[in-house]
């Protein structure tokens, strides 16, 4: 081989070290994973499959709309989808989520990559009285990875992206709660200074009568005088609750990510049919489906590869190193090739796989407590849902009608004249028919924020997307 054969294998050498130090070659993760946008329809099966391509969560695509903007006009009436719609838009919580699903990728990828080579250039001999240019070359070290490693610790980065989107999800649902139990807190106060204006016109009514009869001569002036207190406690409630309506609408913008939200009417009523669940079908499809425990198992899945790829470690990886050299004064090119690998005598990578070990079992724990977590959070909300419920029931059907009725019989007693109805006695009534309106209104707003929690845990789009019960409870005579 001559001077100039040699020079031509030396910048081909030359140029392909150039190539993979630019990074011009597509590497193997690269094209095992390329993330795509997802669509704004991501979370309405997402909690059906556990697919990787489903759960490569990146937010909406780019150049597509958002659901709302905050430039755009409110509703006649806030409806929970809109309200949720722009929560999962602005909160900043989802975009952490998101953020993280974006590193988990990120070490997905970077699980994958090879080693990159190593390029020297060595010149032995230089300004020899024999041998001036001395012997000259180029040499590649590469290191080659053996067992498998990349592949193991790149599968357990992809179940990393699974958890991690999963974690998103849960999240996700997290704050559609949030925003749904704003919501009811807001319909419930709201409703409140609805019935404490209807008292207040009770009481104004009541203290009309007492002045009446103060007149007839069958009242006194003690009559009148606490008809009055009441009329001024009446309006301390209905201010009261006002002020509450102020801070469920705080409340309600912060939940949805936007304290400048404009205030409008809301679209639900506390009066609005409550959905009927079955307990044993709601706690089926929540083990199932919910993210929380689909996270675990990734997480699972995720150990159990990073403890298989902790115990290959020990086998060594090849290193293998090589170039072209040439004798100038002998005019003679030659190559040289070294393979060597280090020996795993001391260093077996002992510790690293007990660690390994330990995250497993701690992984595996973690999914059974996740399992508990969800089934205690759906029982907890299950019992405030079957309690409130039954109540709200009984004051509606039973409780309520009577003691209105028993009001308006000793309000028309006492206006009559008749002694057996004197003021006290419709002080009473009044003050039981007030207590029955407002637990009413607290039991209407607990049983919707149950309903709320249980649609949460469940993960649920809408509250009425849980399987029903296949009979409603008959209602009782």
């Amino acid at each position: 081989m001559g001077k100039s054969r040699f020079q031509r294998v030396h910048l081909l050498a030359l140029f392909w070290i150039c190539q993979l130090a630019s990074g011009c070659e597509t590497t193997l993760a690269e094209r095992m994973y390329r993330p795509q946008p997802f669509p704004d329809s991501r979370w309405h099966s997402i909690g059906t499959a556990a697919s990787p391509e489903l759960l490569a969560i990146s937010g909406p695509a780019q150049g597509q709309e958002p659901p709302c903007s905050a430039n755009s006009a409110s509703p006649q009436a806030y409806t929970l989808e809109y309200l949720t719609a722009l929560a999962e838009q602005s909160h900043p919580d989802l975009a952490a989520a998101f953020a993280q699903v974006e590193v988990a990728r990120g070490q997905f990828i970077q699980e994958g990559l090879y080693p990159n080579p190593n390029v020297a250039y060595q010149a032995q001999e230089l300004n020899n009285p024999d041998n001036r240019l001395g012997f000259q070359g180029t040499w590649i070290t590469q290191e080659i990875v053996t067992a498998g490693k990349l592949r193991l610790a790149q599968t357990a980065a992809a179940h990393g992206i699974t958890a991690t989107t999963w974690d998103a999800v849960s999240t996700r649902y997290d704050i559609i709660t949030q925003v749904r139990l704003a919501y009811f807190e807001l319909l419930e106060a709201q409703r409140e200074v609805e019935v404490n204006q209807e008292i207040l016109e009770m009481s104004k009514q009541v203290l009309e009568r007492a002045k009446a009869a103060e007149r007839a001569g069958v009242g006194g002036r003690a009559d009148v005088i606490r008809a009055e207190a009441e009329v001024y406690r009446s309006q301390a409630s209905v201010e009261a609750s006002r002020q509450r309506v102020q801070a469920a609408w705080k409340l309600l913008a912060l939940a949805v990510a936007r304290p400048d939200l404009p205030r409008g009417p809301l679209a639900a009523s506390l009066d609005d049919p409550i959905p009927h669940y079955d307990y044993e079908t709601v706690l089926s499809t929540v083990l199932m489906t919910s993210s929380i425990i689909q996270a675990a198992q990734a997480e699972v899945l995720r150990r159990e590869f990073a403890l298989a790829r902790a115990q290959v470690e020990p086998i060594p990886n090849i290193q293998v190193q090589g170039g072209p050299t040439y004798d100038f004064p002998n005019d003679v090119p030659s190559a040289n090739v070294q393979i060597g690998v280090n020996l795993p005598l001391f260093d077996r990578n002992q510790g690293n796989i007990l660690a390994a070990r330990a995250q497993l079992s701690a992984a595996q724990a973690r999914l059974r407590s996740a399992e508990l977590e969800v089934s205690e959070r759906l029982t907890q909300a299950w019992q405030r849902y079957q309690i409130a419920r039954s109540q709200v029931e009984t004051y509606r059907r039973d409780i309520a009608p009577r003691a209105a009725e028993y009001l308006r019989l000793v309000q028309a007693g006492y206006a009559a004249g008749d002694p057996k109805f004197d003021y006290d006695i419709v002080l009473l009534a009044q003050q039981n028919l007030i207590e029955v309106k407002r637990e009413l209104v607290r039991l209407q707003g607990d049983v919707w924020k149950a309903v709320a929690e249980i649609a949460g845990v469940a993960q649920q789009e809408k509250l009425t997307d849980l399987p029903p019960r296949d009979k409603p409870p008959p209602d009782r005579p």
